[in-house]
């Protein structure tokens, strides 16, 4: 199963943010354990950088990026990817950006905790990271 996550999910396990964190960290372990194959677009990258450096500091930011790409696999983004996302019935460029991403790598799921970006309309299923673990587990 290949599943692209959305930085909330990430930012939840990484930060211990209540009461997201567990499932959160569940399904990291699922790409861990190589249950599944875990996605992450390049632009999340910065961004949950930018969130763990001014929750915490570089360092932890710095060793938690380090960790995420090892379990992780990064999907560069182009301008054409971005012309794309622009274009998408999906009205909030981020999530829209994220499911250009999880198209290219043909992903089963998104997995997000964004409500609005799971009742969209959208190519490939966004769930939740409980709804994820019902399915795997």
């Amino acid at each position: 199963m290949t599943v692209v996550f959305d930085n909330n999910i990430l930012i939840d396990a990484l930060a211990d943010r209540e009461p997201f964190k567990k499932d959160a960290q569940e399904v990291l372990k699922l790409a861990a354990s190589g249950d599944l194959l875990g996605y992450i677009s390049v632009n999340s990258v910065t961004d949950i950088y930018y969130v763990l450096h001014k929750t915490y500091n570089i360092e932890i930011a710095k060793d938690a990026i380090a960790k995420l790409l090892k379990l992780l696999r990064p999907i560069p983004i182009t301008g054409i990817d971005c012309e794309q996302a622009l274009i998408s019935a999906i009205t909030d460029f981020e999530d829209a950006l994220i499911m250009v991403c999880a198209t290219k790598v043909s992903a089963d799921y998104v997995v997000s905790r964004d409500t609005a970006f799971q009742k969209s309309e959208s190519l490939i299923p966004v769930i939740s990271a409980t709804k994820l673990l019902d399915i795997c587990l």
